[in-house]
């Protein structure tokens, strides 16, 4: 077994045991919960830490040499370049409310080079997981999905649904002014969903293409997904249309590269340093 394969069984495994943590408080009533001040709709719950932990505990007792970024607490440098991706919850905001579209998202990267190798969405409720692993096709429950859109050249920006995971998260000028004018170019404009906007649009789910714009991002809330949406010939950068790295915060993500190409015109559009509204 060679090494990348033998790191995703360990990532499947933390899948495994951050389900078991997270389905023992989802809909469960006055569980412990608290707000991260200084940050938006950044709600925790003890079931991420629980579920944090748990992997953690795995990893440094399975992969002592790896390190580890996380969400919830003190990241571990890492002996061999490799680190550990982790947010337990994505989409505490949908599991405090009892609605199963969050995620536990789990990824692998090779930060040294910026290259993420692995990365996992798992929805413990509905028992979904996607498995992005670089250069190989994603897998959904272990089969191959197929991206409708990838090739689609003739649906053109008008044509497709934008997504956000909570207009909160455009706090500059420019990023109200870009959000704002994608939003009277596409059909359709839709808010929340966080991870799961990017589950829908690898699997394809949704009955026109996806454009997802989110800001406010941080490692964890982004790393696993990028093996997992260009495992189906998906599209995703940061704002300027570069690739991600540790310290973006603006992201985008396309069904297919003319989509991505058509948004990244229009935001490069927008000035710098808009006009405030008056």
């Amino acid at each position: 077994m060679d090494d990348l394969a033998r790191r995703t069984k360990l990532a499947e495994k933390l899948a495994d045991v951050s389900a078991k943590v997270i389905k023992q408080y989802f809909r469960q009533p006055r569980i412990q919960t608290e707000t991260k001040e200084g940050e938006i709709s950044a709600i925790v719950t003890i079931a991420d830490r629980e579920a944090e932990n748990a992997m953690v505990e795995i990893i440094l007792k399975e992969a002592p040499g790896d390190g580890i970024i996380r969400e919830e607490g003190e990241n571990i440098p890492s002996e061999n370049g490799f680190y550990w991706v982790l947010d337990p919850i994505d989409g505490t905001s949908s599991f405090v409310k009892g609605l199963p579209i969050f995620g536990t998202l789990i990824g692998l990267v090779d930060l040294e080079n910026n290259q993420p190798l692995i990365g996992i969405i798992n929805q413990p409720i509905l028992q979904e997981r996607w498995l992005g692993v670089k250069g190989k096709p994603t897998l959904l429950n272990n089969c191959p999905i197929v991206n409708p859109y990838a090739q689609d050249t003739e649906r053109n920006l008008a044509q497709a649904c934008l997504t956000s995971t909570t207009p909160l998260m455009f706090v500059t000028d420019r990023q109200k002014a870009i959000s704002t004018k994608l939003q009277q170019v596409c059909q359709r404009t839709a808010f929340g969903g966080d991870c799961y906007n990017y589950a829908a649009l690898a699997s394809g789910w949704s009955s026109m293409p996806m454009v997802v714009l989110d800001s406010d991002m941080k490692y964890y809330d982004f790393c696993a997904l990028i093996p997992i949406v260009e495992g189906v010939g998906g599209v995703i950068t940061d704002w300027s249309g570069e690739r991600l790295t540790s310290q973006a915060s603006e992201v985008l993500a396309a069904s297919n590269r003319s989509l991505w190409e058509e948004t990244v015109k229009i935001i490069n559009s927008v000035p710098p340093s808009p006009l405030a509204s008056k």
